[in-house]
């Protein structure tokens, strides 16, 4: 036995695993991170150089063709106060609250619009309790109400005064 060549005994640890991990969880956080703040970044730099991103250009162009061609930019806005009606119902009583904004076609159709502001919130009043939650649950529906109001309201004000209405709330109940 004296003539066998003694084995050396080599250790050899493993790699260390939670080492690696907890660098690899660092590394991946810090580019979350560094992805999260470079976007942050771009998107306040392009908002204070007014810059826009291409989709945003393309949603501009048209946008700004459709009020040039309407001259939205000057329409004064008329705000009116909230209207709460009965829908038709068979079943059940059912409200309707909604609020109407109006766009004009100059400023002098808001002194109108004020003198005859109780014939405009009547014919309003009548055409939404005409209406029951079937007709005005759907974006085509309630699209088609806005065109209501705003040919029941140009025809109190004996004139194509109003170009548009919005509804800033529209609650059903």
């Amino acid at each position: 036995m004296a003539d066998e060549p003694k084995k050396e005994e080599i250790k050899t640890e493993p790699p260390k695993k939670g080492k690696s991990k907890l660098l690899m969880i660092i590394l991946a956080g810090a580019l979350v991170v560094s992805g999260i703040g470079g976007g942050v970044w771009y998107f306040l730099s392009s908002k204070s150089t007014g810059q826009k991103s291409p989709e945003n250009k393309e949603q501009t162009k048209s946008e700004s063709k459709k009020e040039g061609a309407k001259g939205e930019e000057n329409s004064p806005i008329f705000s009116m106060d909230p209207f709460v009606v009965n829908l038709i119902s068979a079943q059940q009583v059912q409200y309707l609250k909604v609020t109407i904004k109006l766009q004009l076609k100059s400023e002098e159709t808001v002194k109108e619009i004020t003198d005859h502001l109780p014939q405009v919130r009547d014919t309003i009043l009548i055409l939404l309790s005409s209406k029951d939650y079937a007709s005005i649950k759907t974006v085509e529906g309630k699209m088609e109400l806005r065109d209501e109001i705003i040919e029941r309201v140009n025809t109190v004000l004996k004139g194509e005064k109003v170009k548009a209405a919005y509804f800033t709330d529209f609650v059903v109940q």
